[in-house]
């Protein structure tokens, strides 16, 4: 690319110098072969570089001074040097030439300086001496181009070249190393003449003369004498800043700095020169104290106070006083430098101390002009026209409360001058250092100046604290770790991080990255054990063998010689007016430079600076404002926010409406503080009284000012944090208060981590720490004096957090003490230090100092109630951590310190002095102590109970102290369960307390009875006791009763229920204390049983719900280990514990003379549910264990207790009781299984109290309710069962009568169960006596009969209208019986058909009783309709009675033949049933269904009786008048429709009546069917064969008069009637019947005998026609025309000639 970029320039001149310069073209045109001459594989410059001649047409186009020419010739050089194609020996024609051209165009001229730069870089070597200044001298010509672009060029490449001559000595100084150079002159220092070297003497001569030109001298070495002074101290500055090694080893390049610069530099600081000159020389000093400090020590000296009393506002300008600011902004900046300067000058005795000075011009500065940092009682954030855009709320929250009148209408700067500093106006955007460009100084903030200054300070802190802290690690002193570390934001002391993140809001004071103290709180009880390793923060003095340790000395001797300085300045700016970047800038430096101190032990400043920053966190006019009255600020103070009295204050009403509190800003400095306190913990002993009282002042403003915003916040809240109700209405949200939160949990963060870090502390200052705990909640200040004021004692709660007024002097500031604050605290402390509180030292760990302080604080009365309460409350939350932690943790002594533990609560909970008659606030105070004390020990119990392993008798002390009385039960004697129970109750001091101890107690019985000790068991099952005879708390009594059964299953897993020992022969309570007190084998048995007899007592409670649990109680025991016990030590339960529960004395039964009260009682109600209760598990224990019971030699005893108990209770004329006495009687005698196993005296004493009760169990009962009588008459009944099983060896007619006489008592007494209908199922009560009859014998002579009979009454109960016709029926329910009836005829057919054999069922009546009590329902069939039944369904007994009669009859009438047993009362009542079945009143409205269903059955049923009965009646034995009855009723039943038919006067008399004929419609018979049948029955009696017998031939006899009546009575009406209807038809029903008899009549063949007696007709069958020959004649002359009629009556004419032989 050269060659040819060349060979086009070559061409170029050569066609443009053809006929303007020939030896331009002659030397171009060789040129151009020499070119072309080279080999396409050669290097172009290497081969260019040895050829000189080469170059000779851009030389002399250079040299022709025509543009055109030498622009080429200038290209060409430079491209040939960027190439080193330059032959060396033509460097000098070549500099020549570009001189030559420098005054031609401006390209040619940039060009040239573009050359140069490559010129001295390429050929270094070469170009040295004469060439080099050649090269100055062309950039120093081009310089002075008019041409801007030129000039700064030229100067620029000036620039570049000197730095390349110094950067030729870097060079020339490594090579030397290797190889040997030769010197080429000698130059002055302070030691005389040295030689130098090329490149370090070319440096010499040119840096010389720079400093002659910028001096205005003439220079020695360059050939130029013009040289602006700015430009040449920008050259200075350059060299300065680019190579500032060289000057310290080279001694000529030193000596230049003593001798033309520092000189130069003093003298211009002192003259008045202008500003860009003012500006470089300032850069040149600030680059000399830099990198020169040690070869200018007396120079740098000078500058250095000079520029201190720059400073002074009247020696220097405004913008030179900046100018100096900046500058020792910069030295601030570098720690090194403060300590070089500071051990070159102020630790050398005799010299200034330079930096002690600096530090106090900065203080001086600082309250030079107090109105423009805006200085006032308290730091506030400047505001300003364009600020307020953007300020957050807070900030502006801020000046509406405190600046007001400075936001106005500001428009800019220059017109208004804001107070304070900022970043948005104290600030230039350029410092003036770095202002080169400008001629005349900037315009700048008045207030730029004293923000230098705050810079300066901070700096100078923060410079500090970088130097230091990291050497503070363990294992990282090496500045390279230390710097790690401070990369990220994290520096470590020990084992505290302390967070100071840059850029970040909260930077200045960040606490660490930790979690908050109530998350801390369970963490640290549940770390894993591990010991305690003790760091305190290494005191970097004491590293003697460090690198840095003359560094670590200095740096304490600057903390020594300038801390007041700094305190005086960071004190000013702390209450000056500044926005947040500065002001945390400030704290994070003051936070730092205090922890510097801490951490050299230098122990007056640390304190001075802690005081100071507690100040500025919580300033005394807060706390005054604060203090005064409720909280509220006085009218004459100022407001927070104020800067100052001359800045005006806010109007009033503002005032109001703004609360006097902590802003962020003071929140920031407590943070600070705090973090401080984190840091330097261990090593503040006395001097954590400043931070804690700071703290404890920042917790009351907090309280006080947030409680008038509507929320309280607190630094003094479990868990070391904050506690905030942010309840805030909308109209607070302008207010200061609701705008601290983020600050408000960085505190918390911080205080939590301070206490947090007291972990690691060693035992002495952790007791150091606590110690001033103990004295500040004392109200003592470090002096000893008692500092608090307390108000008088009032009876408040712990949750109102009142606080006290009270204020004591530290530091000239007013500081409120709160008890309860530092009380809280003491509370965090032991709970982070947990682990180390339960020691084995508790002297050197501080728990006995704790446990001390607090139980003495609760206990005082001398003291505040809330602040004995608070206390308490944290004297228990330590005891509960501590037994936490000593269950999680691997404690030594674990006895010895749950005892401690234990013993500490007990104290806390004893209340105060005694004698001391307290009021009622004290009271109220003593007794929330002991409710936080008992809630303390159920806490303790919830955690640690299982583990818990000394101590119990203590937690027993505690439980039982709720009660004025140490004695549970009286034990000196054998009272009465109700006055035991009455004696041992204890009266409770507060219900709150009952509950609170309660709590332990139900932990103790659920979960921790097997850790009991043994001493320890009878005193719980008092306290039991106890508790369940209290009676403030209804449920704790109710509850307790549980925990009975849990003790009574631990007794019996130790043996309680062992038979036989001292606990079988005890009979009463002092022998079972007796063997407790001994402590034998069996005493837990003794303890099983003692429980019981204490259950026993709490079962004569008057609250029904206490006693009624007791007793379920105690009997589920029994069902549970009962059968464990054998017959001896059942007989000491029975005697001790059991009987005495029979004895319960219960209300009385109220009388008619009680106040007209005829109804129960509730009360009394109550008791009848314990009673049967009681009874109940009495009788689950007689049936359970009667095995058992029969084994003991007294059973005869136990027995008749048992019914005498049975006996009382049934006085109590109560259905529930006299329910329950027969449902438990009955379940007792089911379990005797046999007979045998209750003798007869026994059984006697059963059946003396059964059969004397009857209905007069529920007669005269005290109840008006009629509810229950039918429950107990059943219960009595059933009972009868398993006695019935004992009784039925012996069982006579005599008590079988008795049995039936109760069971007709019962039934037929008048009541029925409720929304129940005995209509298809009996009722219980009737179900159950049936079962009792049937369970009767009946082979025992007299049984059957009264069996037989009481049933057959049973069952016409239901017919019987007059049973209950005396009773007033109102409010009686009377049973309907039909049931009763249906299943009454069931049992009847069984004994009837089983007894049918039976000789006495017919001599005593007992079959009358049943054929008279089974006709009845069939004899009112569709008549019977009680009212509790429907018209619609009706009930049907006739149907079963008659199905029971047939299946009767067919057996008994066969064995009354064979018995030969002629019963006339039976045909009797046989005849009669049979005329009740074929008979019905069909009048009541029967559904024709039913009625032809119902006809079915009866004709079916009239068939199988005829059979049964029609071959029998016939006999002689049965009376005339039976079977004239027979006759009788089927006659009646033969009627087809309603006539009057008369049958006394004898059969055929009824013939000689003449009717009246009737034409009305006739009333129909509905059982047309029946009807017929009972005719044709008719016919078939008076039918006669040849063969029949004698008792057919009676029948026949007797019926055939009544068949003639019948067949009469149908043609009288006939022959009446039809006349009357003319041509009317007959009515169908008579044609029918009149045809059907006719036809009957012809063909039936009766006796002669049977119908008439006259002698004049002839023997004939036909007889009964003969007899009705005169109405049939009448009836042939009435049917005229019918000729169906006619034939019949013709027929019955013929059949009479015929007899006659007419025919």
């Amino acid at each position: 690319m050269t060659a040819q970029f060349l060979t086009n320039e070559l061409t170029n001149l050569v066609q443009e110098a053809k006929r303007k310069n020939s030896d331009l073209r002659h030397a171009a045109e060789k040129s151009l072969s020499d070119l072309k001459s080279l080999s396409p594989l050669a290097e172009v410059a290497a081969e260019l570089s040895t050829k000189p001649g080469f170059l000779s047409p851009f030389l002399i186009a250079c040299g022709t001074r025509n543009a055109k020419f030498s622009t080429i010739g200038v290209v060409c050089l430079q491209r040939l040097i960027l190439s080193r194609a330059l032959a060396k020996s033509r460097l000098r024609e070549v500099l020549e030439a570009f001189r030559e051209a420098a005054n031609l165009g401006v390209e040619i001229q940039l060009k040239i300086l573009q050359a140069l730069p490559p010129l001295l870089q390429n050929y270094a070597e070469d170009l040295n001496g004469n060439l080099l200044g050649e090269a100055l001298l062309i950039c120093s010509i081009l310089q002075g181009s008019k041409m801007g672009v030129v000039n700064n060029t030229a100067a620029a490449t000036l620039s570049q070249i000197v730095i390349s001559i110094f950067d030729k000595v870097v060079s020339e100084d490594e090579r030397l190393l290797e190889t040997d150079i030769h010197t080429v002159g000698e130059a002055p220092c302070d030691d005389g003449l040295i030689p130098l070297r090329p490149a370090a003497f070319d440096a010499y001569r040119v840096f010389y003369d720079l400093c002659l030109l910028t001096e205005g001298h003439r220079p020695q070495f360059l050939r130029f004498n013009v040289l602006p002074q700015p430009f040449g101290l920008e050259l200075i500055e350059s060299v300065l800043t680019n190579h500032p090694d060289i000057f310290l080893t080279h001694p000529e390049q030193a000596y230049v700095l003593k001798t033309r610069v520092s000189p130069l530099i003093i003298r211009s600081l002192a003259d008045r020169l202008n500003f860009p000159t003012t500006v470089r020389i300032t850069r040149v000093l600030y680059i000399l104290l830099r990198r020169h400090l040690s070869i200018l020590s007396l120079e740098c000296e000078d500058a250095l106070n000079l520029l201190t009393q720059m400073l002074d506002p009247d020696a220097s300008a405004p913008w030179k006083r900046a100018l100096c600011m900046e500058v020792f902004r910069g030295i601030c900046s570098e720690p090194t430098l403060v300590r070089k300067i500071f051990a070159t000058y102020d630790a050398v005795e005799g010299r200034k101390p330079i930096m002690k000075e600096l530090m106090g011009a900065l203080t001086r500065l600082a309250t030079e002009r107090p109105s423009i940092i805006g200085l006032g009682s308290q730091s506030t954030v400047p505001v300003g026209a364009q600020a307020l855009k953007d300020l957050s709320s807070e900030q502006a929250a801020l000046e509406a409360g405190g600046v007001a009148g400075i936001i106005g209408g500001a428009v800019g700067l220059g017109e208004v001058q804001v107070a304070g500093l900022s970043t948005q106006w104290s600030l230039v955007r350029v410092p003036c250092i770095d202002q080169l460009d400008k001629s005349e100084p900037p315009a700048m903030p008045e207030s730029y100046v004293y923000c230098l200054g705050l810079t300066c300070v901070n700096l100078f802190c923060e410079g500090l604290a970088k130097f230091i802290l990291p050497l503070t690690i363990p294992g990282g002193e090496s500045k390279s770790g230390g710097s790690k570390r401070r990369g990220r934001g994290m520096l470590r002391t020990g084992t505290v991080s302390l967070v100071v993140a840059p850029g970040s809001d909260s930077e200045a004071a960040e606490s660490p990255r930790t979690p908050s103290p109530a998350a801390t709180k369970g963490a640290v009880l549940k770390r894993k054990p591990a010991p305690r390793v003790h760091r305190i923060p290494i005191n970097p003095l004491t590293l003697e063998n460090h690198p840095l340790a003359a560094e670590i000395t200095i740096s304490a001797a600057i903390m020594e010689a300038c801390w007041p300085a700094v305190l005086a300045a960071c004190s000013t700016f702390l209450y000056a007016t500044l926005d947040n970047e500065f002001y945390h800038g400030l704290v994070r430096s003051f936070q730092k430079f205090t922890h510097v101190a801490g951490l050299l032990r230098l122990t007056t400043p640390r304190d001075a600076f802690l005081t100071t920053l507690g100040k500025a966190a919580v300033p005394s006019n807060v706390i005054s404002a604060n203090i005064d009255g409720s909280g509220s600020s006085t009218a004459g103070s100022k407001g927070l926010l104020s800067v100052d009295a001359e800045r005006g204050a806010p109007s009033p009403g503002l005032r109001e409406e703004t609360a006097v509190g902590l802003n962020s800003r003071n929140l920031l400095c407590l943070r600070a503080l705090l973090n401080l306190g984190i840091a330097l913990g261990p090593t503040l002993e006395k001097s954590w009284s400043i931070l804690l009282e700071t703290l404890q002042g920042a917790d009351y403003v907090l309280f006080a000012s947030s409680r008038k915003n509507g929320r309280q916040i607190s630094l003094s809240a479990p868990g070391g944090g904050l506690s905030r109700t942010d309840s805030m209405k909308a109209e607070h949200q302008g207010t200061l208060m609701t705008n601290v939160g983020p600050e408000l949990a960085a505190v918390e963060l911080a205080a939590g981590k301070m206490f947090e870090s007291t972990r690691d502390f060693p035992d002495d200052a952790f007791m150091a720490v606590l110690a001033a705990m103990c004295k500040l909640s004392d109200g003592e200040s470090e002096s000893g004096g008692r500092t608090s004021m307390e108000k008088p004692r009032s009876p408040a709660f712990p949750g109102g957090h009142k606080r006290i007024g009270s204020v004591s002097s530290f530091s000239s500031q007013a500081v409120v003490t709160d008890n309860a604050f530092a009380l809280a605290k003491l509370g965090e402390l032991a709970m982070i230090n947990m682990s180390r509180l339960i020691g084995p030292n508790p002297a050197s760990t501080g728990w006995d100092l704790l446990a001390t302080h607090l139980a003495t604080v609760a206990g005082s009365r001398d003291r505040g109630n809330p602040i004995r309460m608070k206390a308490a409350e944290v004297l228990n939350e330590v005891v509960v951590a501590a037994a936490k932690t000593v269950g999680l943790e691997s404690t030594e002594n674990v006895a010895e310190v749950q005892r401690r533990i234990l013993t500490a609560l007990r104290e806390g909970v004893r209340g105060g002095e005694e004698g001391v008659a307290p009021d009622g606030g004290v009271r109220a105070t003593e007794a929330e102590i002991v409710r936080m004390g008992l809630e303390a020990l159920n806490a303790i119990l919830e955690h640690s109970g299982q583990s818990l392993i000394a101590g119990w008798e203590i937690v027993f002390e505690i439980i039982t102290g709720v009660f004025d009385s140490s004695i549970v039960w009286r034990r000196d004697a054998a009272l009465p369960v109700e006055d035991a129970q009455q004696e041992g109750a204890k009266s409770a001091k507060s219900p709150k307390l009952i509950r609170g101890s309660f709590s332990s107690l139900e932990l103790i019985c659920s979960d921790f009875l097997a850790n009991l000790p043994t001493s320890c068991v009878l005193v719980l099952i008092d306290a039991l006791f106890a508790f369940c005879s209290q009676k403030d708390d209804l449920n704790i009594s109710l509850t307790t009763i549980t925990f009975f059964w849990n003790v009574s299953d631990y007794l019996q897993t130790k043996g309680g229920g062992a038979e036989g020992g001292s606990v079988g022969r005890a009979e009463k309570e002092e022998d079972l204390l007796e063997i407790v007190e001994k402590g034998e084998g069996d005493s837990h048995s003794a303890l099983w049983m003692l429980l019981l007899l204490r259950l026993t007592g709490v079962s004569g409670d008057r609250r029904a719900e206490v006693r009624n649990g007791s007793i379920q109680t105690l009997f589920r025991i029994f069902d549970t280990y009962g059968h464990q016990l054998g017959p001896q030590a059942w007989s000491s339960c029975l005697k001790i514990v059991v009987f005495k529960m029979m004895g319960i004395n219960p209300a009385p039964a109220p009388t008619d003379s009680d106040v007209g009260v005829k109804a129960k009682t509730s009360e009394f109600k109550q008791w009848d549910d314990t009673i049967n209760l009681v009874l109940s598990g009495i009788g689950t224990l007689y049936s359970n264990y009667f095995d058992i019971f029969a084994q003991q030699s007294e059973f005869r005893n136990t027995w008749s207790v048992f019914i005498h108990y049975l006996e009382n209770l049934l006085s109590r004329r109560s259905f529930e009781v006299n329910t329950n006495v027969f449902t438990v009687l009955k379940h007792v005698l089911e379990k005797v299984s046999q007979p045998e196993k209750l003798d007869q005296a026994n059984r006697e004493d059963v059946w003396r109290m059964w059969s004397g009760q009857g209905i007069k169990l529920v007669e005269g009962n005290v109840e008006t309710s009629r509810t229950g009588i039918q429950e107990t008459l059943t219960a009595y009944v059933d009972s009868f069962k398993p006695l019935y099983r004992l009784l039925e060896p012996t069982l006579d007619a005599d008590m079988a009568g008795r049995t039936l006489a109760i069971m007709r008592e019962c039934i037929i007494f008048p009541d029925a169960p409720s929304y129940f209908q005995d209509i298809d199922i009996l009722t219980p009560l009737q179900a159950v006596i049936l079962e009792v009859v049937q369970l009767l014998r009946t082979d025992i002579p007299g049984v059957p009969s009264l069996v037989l009979k009481q049933i057959s009454e049973f069952s016409t109960v239901a017919y019987d209208t007059n049973l209950h016709a005396g009773i007033d029926k109102k409010g009686v329910r009377i049973p309907t019986y039909i049931a009763l009836a249906t299943q009454s005829m069931k049992i009847i057919e069984a004994v009837t058909l089983q007894h049918i054999e039976n000789r006495e069922i017919y001599s005593s009546g007992a079959l009358k009783s049943v054929l008279e009590a089974l006709g009845v329902p069939i004899s009112l069939k569709y008549n019977f309709a009680p009212q509790t039944t429907s018209s619609v369904k009706r009930p049907s007994q006739w149907i079963p009675a008659t199905t029971v009669v047939l299946r009767i009859l067919t057996r008994a009438l066969a064995a009354m033949d064979s018995l030969e047993i002629a019963e006339e009362k039976v045909w009797g009542l046989v005849i009669q049933i049979i005329g009740s079945v074929v008979s019905a009143d069909t009048t009541s409205g029967v559904g024709e269904v039913t009625l032809q269903m119902d006809e079915d059955f009866d004709i079916s049923s009239f068939k199988q009786l005829r059979e049964l009965v029609v071959p029998r009646l016939g006999r002689s034995v049965v009376p005339d008048k039976v079977v004239n009855e027979y006759v009788r009723s089927v006659v009646k039943s033969s009627l087809l429709y309603g006539v009057d038919l008369e049958m006394d006067g004898g059969a055929l008399e009824g013939l000689k009546r003449r009717r009246r004929g009737i034409t009305s419609e006739l009333v129909l018979e509905r059982r047309v069917r029946m009807s017929y049948v009972c005719l044709d029955e008719l016919f078939e009696l008076s039918k006669i064969g040849g063969d029949d017998s004698p008792e057919l031939q009676r029948l026949a006899a007797a019926a055939a008069p009544f068949l003639v009546l019948r067949a009469g009575l149908v043609l009288q009406h006939y022959i009446s009637d039809q006349p009357l209807r003319g041509r009317m038809p007959q009515p169908v029903v008579q044609r029918k019947e009149m045809l059907y008899v006719l036809k009957r009549l012809v063909n039936l063949e009766s006796s002669s005998k049977s119908i008439s007696k006259e002698s004049h007709l002839p023997p004939s069958t036909k007889q009964h026609l003969f007899t009705l020959f005169p109405l049939i004649s009448q009836c042939i002359a009435v049917a005229q025309g019918d000729q169906e009629l006619l034939t019949w009556l013709s027929r019955a004419l013929n059949e009479m000639g015929m007899a006659f032989g007419v025919c």
